[in-house]
C-alpha cells in the first residue's frame, strides 16, 4: 500500500445526518416531504442528481439554471449544519495522525470544493496531500474519473492505492478505477462486487476504532487485486 485515498462524507466525517437534514430540508421548500426511499438514492452522489432526484419526486421540472439554484441552496443548508457540528468518524483522529507520518493520503468527495474546504479546515487539511472535489471532475461517483484523478496525482497506480469508503456509489467508483477498496458501511448499505467490507475481514468490526495504519496495510495485502480472493 503506497497511498490511503479517503472519501469525506461518513467516512471520514459523520456528515451523512447533516446531508440528510439538508436534503429533507429542500425536498420540504420544493414542496413536497421527502421519503426514506427517495433519500437513499441520493446518498454517496454528486448535488446535481441528488437536486434532480428530489425535484423529480416533488413534481418540479428544472431546467439546467433551475438545478444550480438548488445546488446552492443545499449547500447554503448543509453549510450552516457544518458549522454547527461535525464529528469525527471513530478512529479517524488516530488513523490520520499515523497516516501523515507514514504514507501519503487524499481526500476523494463528491462535495464542492468551498465545502470540502470547510470541512477540511475542521478535519485538519494538513495530514492530507491534497483533495479531488466533485466540481473538479467531469463526471463524479460512482464513475472512476475521481480515484482515477487521485491516482494520478500522486503517480501511482491505482491498485497500489487502499480506498476506504462508506457509500455505495463510493465503493463502485473506487472498484472501477481499479483500487483496492474497504467498505466501512453503515448497517443495510450495499457492498458492491469488488469491494471488501470491513467486518468481512475483521468479522464483528463495523468503525475503523482502534486500528492502525499497519493493519489498514495489512487489509490492502489481504485484499489483494480481486476481492473475490479474500478470506475471513
Amino acid at each position: 500500500m503506497k497511498a490511503i485515498l479517503w472519501d469525506m462524507d461518513g467516512t471520514l466525517v459523520d456528515t451523512e445526518p447533516r446531508w440528510g437534514e439538508a436534503t429533507y430540508a429542500m425536498t420540504a421548500e420544493m414542496g413536497r416531504d421527502l421519503t426514506p426511499e427517495v433519500r437513499e438514492k441520493t446518498i454517496g452522489g454528486i448535488a446535481e442528481n441528488t437536486v434532480r432526484i428530489c425535484a423529480d419526486h416533488a413534481g418540479l421540472v428544472l431546467d439546467d439554471a433551475g438545478v444550480r439554484t438548488w445546488v446552492d441552496r443545499l449547500y447554503m443548508i448543509v453549510s450552516d449544519l457544518f458549522l454547527a457540528d461535525l464529528p469525527l468518524c471513530p478512529g479517524i483522529s488516530e488513523l490520520l495522525r499515523d497516516g501523515a507520518a507514514t504514507v501519503p493520503m487524499m481526500v476523494v468527495t463528491n462535495t464542492y470544493r468551498t465545502l470540502t474546504d470547510r470541512a477540511l479546515s475542521i478535519i485538519g487539511a494538513d495530514f492530507f496531500t491534497g483533495s479531488i472535489c466533485g466540481d473538479e471532475v467531469t463526471v463524479g461517483k460512482p464513475g472512476p474519473e475521481p480515484y482515477r484523478t487521485a491516482c494520478d496525482r500522486l503517480g501511482l497506480a491505482p491498485d497500489d492505492c487502499l480506498v476506504v469508503e462508506d457509500s455505495t456509489n463510493g465503493m463502485r467508483s473506487a472498484v472501477a478505477a481499479g483500487c483496492r477498496v474497504l467498505g466501512v458501511p453503515s448497517s443495510g448499505t450495499p457492498v458492491p462486487h469488488g469491494a471488501v467490507a470491513l467486518g468481512v475481514l475483521r468479522p464483528n468490526r463495523r468503525d475503523l476504532g482502534g486500528m492502525s495504519v499497519a493493519d489498514l496495510q495489512d487489509i490492502w495485502g489481504r485484499i489483494g487485486t480481486s476481492a473475490v480472493d479474500v478470506q475471513e
